[in-house]
């Protein structure tokens, strides 16, 4: 995995702000990347696109996370302190874990589905979706490739009980793409365990860093006269000795 530079991550910012969540995440693994093939990075199945997505939190950020959650009980705000290699699954679990191709064998029925797991592709449909039943619906249909050998297979025609026990099987395929926090509330001891979007996370942490570089690109640029391609180029330790000089 490729480190990106500041002015490719700058970049990536801008041509992101205005796109959906699902956009964002790809255009942030497109960096880590640049030789893959863009249907690579769509095929990519969730799990190993967060997995990715962790892995490049730790070079820009760092390995913490620090992030807030809501209690649902109370309405008090907890805050969270992660880590990436915490979060991530082995390389070896990943691997045993999502297949090309799965197979359920669905309770009390002569019925076998098969399925692959949810990718990035599914994601970016899911955005034109109004609402979860209408994503849910349009998911299964995406992801189900035949029901006994018949194609077409329709995910959604399936009965609700078998649409249920699939779910749970392709989130159990891809336990990295369903990361749940165990989270005790300080005020009312109340658990819940919210899901852990590393693709979300990571974009907010990359606007709040372009927002305060862009307010130190106008420091330099207004004190020493400089491009804003020269004071990017520099390394993040050198800009910072040069803000430090601007305010002594």
């Amino acid at each position: 995995m490729r480190t990106p530079t500041a002015s490719e991550l700058l970049n990536v910012w801008e041509r992101a702000l205005d796109a959906p969540a699902a956009a964002r995440g790809l255009w942030m693994l497109r960096l880590t990347d640049e030789a893959q093939d863009e249907s690579a990075w769509l095929d990519l199945p969730l799990g190993r696109r967060d997995a990715r997505l962790l892995q490049l939190h730790a070079r820009l950020f760092g390995h913490a996370l620090q992030g807030v959650a809501t209690c649902p009980a109370c309405q008090s705000t907890v805050e969270l302190a992660l880590d990436c290699g915490a979060l991530q699954l082995s390389a070896w679990e990943q691997a045993g874990m999502v297949g090309p191709v799965l197979e359920l064998h669905p309770t009390g029925r002569d019925m076998v589905i098969r399925f692959r797991p949810v990718n990035c592709a599914d994601l970016l449909a899911l955005q034109s979706c109004r609402d979860v039943a209408e994503a849910r619906e349009q998911l299964l249909a995406r992801c189900v490739i035949d029901v006994d050998g018949k194609e077409p297979a329709d995910g959604a025609d399936l009965p609700l009980d078998v649409q249920a026990e699939l779910a749970a099987a392709m989130a159990a395929a891809d336990p990295q793409a369903d990361l749940q926090l165990d989270c005790v509330c300080p005020e009312c001891a109340h658990r819940w365990q919210p899901l852990f979007d590393i693709a979300a996370f990571l974009w907010q942490e990359l606007h709040a860093w372009a927002l305060r570089l862009l307010r130190d690109v106008d420091t330099l640029a207004r004190t020493y006269h400089w491009r804003e391609s020269d004071i990017l180029a520099m390394s993040p330790r050198r800009r910072q000795a040069y803000l430090e000089q601007c305010a002594s």
